[in-house]
């Protein structure tokens, strides 16, 4: 029975250090190797209390997981803007100098560590034996488990997923992405330490050894096989590795020395097997093993691999009726004076950019009007793409001012760009492939109580009243775009037509009041084109302005109010689109005649 817990008791604390990981590596796309290092702070730390002061192992344990965690928080900022593989490199420089610095003191047991640590005790019961620790570490794993849940299964989780396929698609759509970065990882820091802690406190010592960089990557293997993004599996794949070392010795007859060598080779063998058999794990992201999932892609009627929902069929038939009727010069002149009478709602002054010798942007001015759409055309390398860029915060101008409703943009971060009422879409879609279609919509909406921590855990009736708000007004976006029927499906289970209307979808849904739309039409089928036009014409109805990047003169044509054009970053031309087409620089341009 002893030899039994004992294992049993490694799964619970292990189940721990993965569930931590998997907060960060599944939900966030962060990557950690030094995961066991974070431990090894708080396991010394109760360790050193306990040895030290006479402190109770658990109380030190937390109190280790709240080094951890600032310590975690701390290691974050540097990582913030590394790519993959220089986050591997730092999080590996940063465990050798944790574990560096711990064996430097001699209060921590120099090169040994700290042995003898004092058993536990709950309510004057010391832990003794490994049978005494089961329970307590059963109810700590649960507690783990269910804030790892809250937070992973949840709008701030939705966040999560969001910075973790596309970082900068979430920083447009209003979210702060670098706090969450930092807190996420102080908070799965803080988790590990807890784990390391109640190690520490299960095998009374603390030593380099426990934590080094083979146990880092154990835990890194739990994740891999349970299934990242899937907290139930990070048991299972605990379990699994756990128990490769009994299984070796006993089924194997191997000697505990030698099972350890071979164990990181098993660990191997099965990695380089699951990532080509099953490279989700063994409990994939979004599988409910109480509720398995149930949707399945639609198929087309017609043959087609492009599905024309309903509703933007319908709004195709209005626009071939219209065209029936045809628009006259002399109504494109009302339109053109309907966007001379409105108010200016941004204001672009004397933008410019450079890329060393390469000009962007030079004293870009322009205007868009509230309640109009209003066109940047212009050759390739014009620059269009990065005004938009400029005008939301994700490039720095060399000088210039650019206002919204009178308030200077310049200097703000692209998620407070989009808070204060500007928000882009992107030329290559950009939905989160792995979060539903709904789910995109409702990542737009602003103003998210769930969002935010404090509330997540102290305000949980009215986090769950306002989801459901979101989730309503995220319904009714998809409606208004014809996606409703595909709210359940997986953005990237649709066709490049479907995913354009759900990015649309999910611009509206931040209810701003400035939509910038690059390339809407762009690389979609005929039959997706009129719809998407028909969608914006209804969205200028509703009073909120919109400006359009497009190489589509037929899009131009049929929508724009006004029309900026646009030749090596600067403003060479502006008006109607009929007064465009008429001049000899547009011509050139575009078709390389005169």
């Amino acid at each position: 029975m002893q030899v039994a817990s004992n294992y049993i008791d490694q799964i619970l604390i292990f189940s721990i250090f993965a569930l931590s990981l998997n907060l960060l590596l599944g939900y966030m796309g962060q990557v950690s190797v030094a995961h066991a290092s974070f431990g090894a702070v708080g396991g010394y730390a109760a360790g050193y209390f306990a040895l030290s002061h006479g402190w109770n192992v658990l109380l030190g344990a937390l109190v280790g997981a709240l080094i951890a965690g600032v310590v975690g928080a701390a290691v974050a900022l540097p990582a913030l803007r590394l790519s993959v593989e220089y986050l591997i490199l730092l999080t590996l420089g940063v465990s050798s100098v944790l574990l560096g610095l711990f064996t430097t003191f001699a209060q921590l047991g120099g090169t040994y560590g700290l042995i003898g640590i004092p058993p536990a005790s709950i309510f004057g019961h010391q832990l003794l034996q490994t049978t005494d620790w089961l329970v307590p570490l059963a109810v700590i794993l649960a507690v783990v488990f269910l804030i790892c849940h809250r937070i992973g299964e949840s709008p701030y989780g939705r966040v999560l997923k969001g910075i973790r396929d596309d970082d900068k698609a979430t920083l447009s759509l209003g979210k702060n992405v670098v706090l969450y970065k930092v807190v996420v990882f102080g908070i799965t820091c803080g988790l590990a330490g807890l784990a390391g802690g109640l190690l520490a406190g299960f095998n009374s010592l603390a030593t380099p050894s426990q934590f080094g960089f083979d146990v880092s990557l154990s835990i890194f293997a739990m994740v891999i096989f349970g299934g990242t993004g899937n907290l139930a599996g990070s048991i299972l794949g605990a379990a699994t590795v756990v128990l490769t070392k009994p299984l070796l010795e006993w089924a194997v007859s191997l000697a505990p020395e030698t099972a350890a060598l071979w164990r990181l080779t098993l660990y191997g063998l099965l990695l380089a097997v699951l990532m080509r058999l099953r490279p989700q794990g063994l409990l994939p992201e979004g599988l409910n093993v109480l509720k398995p999932a149930t949707w399945r892609p639609s198929r087309s009627t017609n043959g087609s691999d492009e599905i024309v929902p309903t509703a933007v069929a319908a709004a195709a038939q209005e626009w071939e009726t219209r065209l029936e009727v045809g628009e006259s010069i002399a109504q494109e002149k009302q339109r053109e004076r309907n966007w001379s009478d409105a108010p200016v709602v941004l204001e672009v002054t004397n933008l410019s950019k450079r890329f060393g010798s390469i000009v962007a942007t030079e004293e870009l001015s322009m205007v868009l009007r509230k309640g109009t759409i209003t066109a940047l055309v212009g050759p390739n390398g014009a620059g269009k793409t990065t005004v938009f860029n400029l005008l939301t915060g994700f490039i720095a101008p060399d000088q210039g001012s650019v206002k919204l409703n009178g308030e200077e943009l310049v200097g703000m971060k692209p998620n407070r760009v989009a808070n204060a009422g500007m928000v882009r879409s992107w030329q290559d879609v950009r939905v989160i492939p792995r979060l539903s279609s709904l789910q995109n919509v409702m990542l737009g909406v602003q103003d998210q109580t769930g969002e935010h921590l404090g509330p997540l855990f102290g305000n949980i009736p009215g986090v769950r009243k306002r989801e459901q708000t979101v989730r309503e007004t995220a319904m009714e976006w998809l409606e208004f775009v014809g996606m409703a029927d595909f709210a359940n499906s997986p953005a990237g289970a649709l066709s490049f037509g479907q995913s354009k209307l759900v990015a649309l979808a999910r611009v509206l849904a931040t209810n701003a009041d400035v939509l910038l739309l690059d390339e809407p039409c762009s690389g979609i089928d005929t039959q997706w084109v009129d719809a998407m036009l028909s969608l914006i014409e209804k969205v200028r109805e509703q009073g909120r302005t919109v400006c359009i990047v497009e190489h589509n003169l037929h899009v131009v044509d049929r929508l724009a109010d006004h029309t900026y054009f646009m030749e090596l970053g600067r403003i060479t031309d502006q008006g109607t689109f009929q007064e465009l087409t008429n001049s000899p620089r547009l011509a050139e341009a575009y078709f390389g005649t005169v």
